[in-house]
């Protein structure tokens, strides 16, 4: 019987990346990208594309309107960013619901309970502003630019001349 090695995720990466970066600024719709790598060896790539080649390229790795792309395209990054947030944010919802919320008062109470909520919490005061803008970055920037004081600048606090 012959067994063949799993191909490693920095050789998937590297075939993923080489093809989606050659497709330039439009990208490749999945089945496209995948190339010769099972379903299993894009998603080991992919993960080994954001958690190594992306830094050492200085270029983002996104799934932008259905295509993955190598890009710097601001517009593509804070798409992508904000519908994986939104994803994280329902994971985070349903963690709670699932597992804590439950728990009866006594439960409540303890020590481990209690900090896990309160991180849940977090989460969720966190992602409120995109949340109420229907996790559209355009639009929760907006809303923050409008609720955000304009800063001063130190130096004027100072009294110091600019």
């Amino acid at each position: 019987m012959t067994t063949t090695r799993r191909q490693a995720a920095h050789d998937s990466g590297e075939d993923i990346w080489s093809r989606v970066a050659k497709a330039g600024e439009e990208g490749l719709p999945p089945e496209r990208a995948i190339g010769r790598n099972t379903r299993g060896q894009f998603e080991r790539g992919k993960s080994w594309i954001r958690d190594v080649k992306c830094g050492a390229e200085k270029k983002s790795f996104v799934r932008y309107r259905g295509h993955y792309a190598v890009t710097l395209d601001p517009d593509k990054c804070t798409a992508y960013a904000a519908e994986r947030l939104q994803s994280l944010y329902k994971q985070a919802v349903r963690i709670y619901k699932s597992s804590l919320k439950e728990l009866p008062p006594e439960s409540q109470e303890l020590l481990t309970v209690t900090l896990l909520t309160k991180q849940l919490q977090s989460i969720f005061d966190a992602m409120d502003i995109l949340k109420a803008a229907g996790f559209s970055p355009e639009t929760a920037a907006a809303k923050a630019a409008a609720t955000t004081p304009a800063k001063r600048s130190s130096a004027l606090s100072r009294g110091r001349k600019i």
